[in-house]
């Protein structure tokens, strides 16, 4: 379930910058709210999921990735529709909140420890 007031937000940015988003500065500002909707989406999944590295417990938040548990994180982003960042987030959100188990939270080094230890990147390092 998407959150009304966010969706109702993006639409007034999406107006907002369809007006301006042809000009150098309407661009600038259009990437800006862009990096803003997809960073507060970022932090309700970040809550859902706990705020932590679900391996080692670590809490600081810049340097927690939004994991797949079973991997294919690279298809799912490539999926037909995927168009923005806060698209997939967005998505990402909704499965999370009706329950799904599909994602973790995890630092930087868990997750590249796990992609070598379930052979998820395996083609790139041999």
């Amino acid at each position: 379930m998407i959150c009304p007031n966010m969706e109702r937000q993006h639409e007034i940015w999406r107006k907002a910058s369809n007006k301006y988003r042809h000009t150098k500065n309407g661009r600038k500002i259009s990437r800006q709210r862009e990096r803003e909707y997809r960073a507060k989406y970022q932090h309700l999944i970040f809550d859902l999921l706990g705020s932590k590295c679900s391996r080692c417990g670590i809490t600081d938040l810049r340097v927690i990735q939004i994991d797949h548990v079973n991997g294919g994180g690279t298809a799912e982003r490539k999926k037909p529709g995927q168009k923005s960042r806060w698209n997939y987030y967005r998505g990402i959100f909704g499965e999370i909140s009706v329950g799904s188990k599909n994602y973790q939270l995890l630092c930087a080094n868990c997750n590249w420890i796990k992609r070598w230890e379930k052979r998820e990147c395996a083609e790139r390092l041999e």
